[in-house]
């Protein structure tokens, strides 16, 4: 699923119990718009307001901005949470729910954070994942999470899920039998039990049968299932109490550690781990045997490793410019806005030149990142006085003026690399009083957003003997 800045939902995917939310059960390989509430195929008005989305194994929660919440797909075992047990391919109303913040959709069941802290789940609770103090059965209407006050953040996986509270703590409840609970036991709980050594909690994520936490300081710890890795510690060995994710490239045991860290995503039915690093890239460790780590290989990591930008496979160049990450089960996805901050120098030999000399300009462009730039361009108009020669780029062609006359010089670059510098050549004759200046000055454009535009222009001042 996809929320635009709108407010509408648009989905895709398998829809054979209606989770696409259009109406029907017709699988759909490109999005389409999610229906409004009460609607039937084909739908005319279509679901808006939206601030939040969750996506569960076969089931859809959206948060609306009067903190209501809707939900469609399967329900089997209630977790639309409108009172049935019957499917729905269009958005239903979550019974008797008012003033929430956040949801999260495990596999079977749903979660909602209120404003107040408190959170309240409904759907499978075969595990205890609804965190009433009961286990076995489900429920078709949200119920109270017990013990659970102060919450900031909740993540649902499989059948477990995860709240984060104000103090830095994190809580988790429903199935433990790999140690996704984090409390140092296998046991099952039905209540929420304190995640063990673990202090400094920014933000948590759920996978199929393991957890995620980031921490303050930029660093990730994970625990549970680590059958295909996806704890990152570079073992494959279950951990029932937190490990700290290793850095990119590191053995077990590790002496470097992720770091750099903004944002946690992993499915609820997924057994891989991504991380958004704060300069705009993703690490991802864990199951690869769709090619969800996204590094053009199919094998998978006990660490993290970088992911690839579109296009691109084995030795690659990473993809940057990530603002939002998600996963599913077997698949990633990440929102990308490209930037770069592309810059120019100019300096000119000989100094001082004389009149009717050869006056060379070498004009620098350097892509700072920390996006690749795309079509970049620079533009040099010529001083009056002086009469052009030649131009040598260091890659693309430029367009130039004819020889013996003034004008602008253009050169096209083509796409620069994060760190990618040129320095390209123009020779001109001078034509001026001895005593006076020559001034030049030069731009560079590029199609990809530029964060910095003050260092997109230059001048220098060459005296004239």
């Amino acid at each position: 699923m996809a929320l635009r800045a709108d407010g509408t939902v648009w989905a895709w995917g398998v829809n054979d119990l209606g989770q696409v939310g259009d109406g029907s059960t017709t699988n759909r390989n490109i999005p389409v718009q999610v229906c409004a509430t009460g609607q039937t195929a084909p739908c005319s008005q279509f679901l808006t307001g939206v601030t939040a989305i969750a996506a569960g194994a076969s089931h859809s929660l959206a948060l609306r901005g009067d903190g209501t919440v809707v939900a469609w797909g399967y329900n089997g075992f209630g977790q639309l949470g409108n009172g049935t047990f019957t499917d729905s391919t269009t958005p239903v109303q979550v019974s008797n729910l008012a003033n929430v913040t956040s949801i999260a959709a495990g596999t079977r069941h749903s979660l909602a954070l209120r404003a107040d802290g408190s959170v309240r789940a409904w759907g499978y609770n075969g595990f205890g994942q609804l965190g009433d103090g009961t286990t076995g059965g489900s429920s078709n209407t949200p119920v109270v999470v017990s013990v659970l006050l102060n919450a900031t953040s909740i993540a649902a996986g499989g059948d477990h899920n995860l709240a984060a509270r104000n103090d830095g703590s994190a809580l988790a409840w429903g199935f433990n039998g790999n140690g996704e609970l984090g409390d140092g036991t296998n046991t099952n709980r039905n209540v929420p039990t304190s995640v063990s050594n673990l202090t400094n909690v920014k933000s948590i994520a759920a996978g199929g049968n393991h957890s995620l936490a980031l921490r303050t300081d930029g660093t990730v710890r994970a625990w549970g299932s680590n059958a295909s890795g996806q704890l990152g510690n570079g073992t494959t060995s279950n951990a029932n109490v937190p490990v700290q994710v290793c850095d990119v490239g590191q053995t077990a045991p590790c002496s470097a550690f992720l770091g750099g860290i903004s944002a946690l995503a992993t499915g609820s039915n997924a057994n891989h781990s991504l991380a958004l690093r704060a300069a705009g890239t993703i690490r991802a460790w864990g199951d690869n045997s769709v090619g969800q780590l996204g590094d053009g290989t199919f094998t998978n990591r006990t660490v993290p490793v970088p992911v690839c930008t579109y296009g691109q496979t084995g030795a690659c160049r990473y993809l940057d410019g990530v603002t939002a990450i998600s996963a599913g089960g077997g698949h990633s996805l990440a929102i990308t806005s490209p930037h770069a901050d592309v810059r120019i120098a100019l300096s000119a030999s000989p100094e001082p030149v004389s009149n009717g000399g050869n006056l060379t300009y070498t004009v620098t462009v350097r892509n700072s990142g920390p996006s690749a730039a795309e079509n970049v361009v620079f533009n040099d108009t010529l001083p009056t006085n002086v009469r052009f020669v030649s131009a040598h780029p260091s890659r693309g062609s430029c367009q130039v003026p004819p020889a013996g006359s003034t004008d602008t010089v253009t050169c096209s670059l083509g796409t620069l690399g994060n760190g990618v510098s040129t320095a390209n050549s123009i020779v001109v004759t001078v034509r001026a009083t001895p005593g006076s200046t020559v001034t030049n000055s030069a731009t560079v454009t590029s199609s990809t957003s530029d964060p910095n535009p003050t260092n997109n222009s230059a001048t220098i001042q060459t005296p004239v003997s």
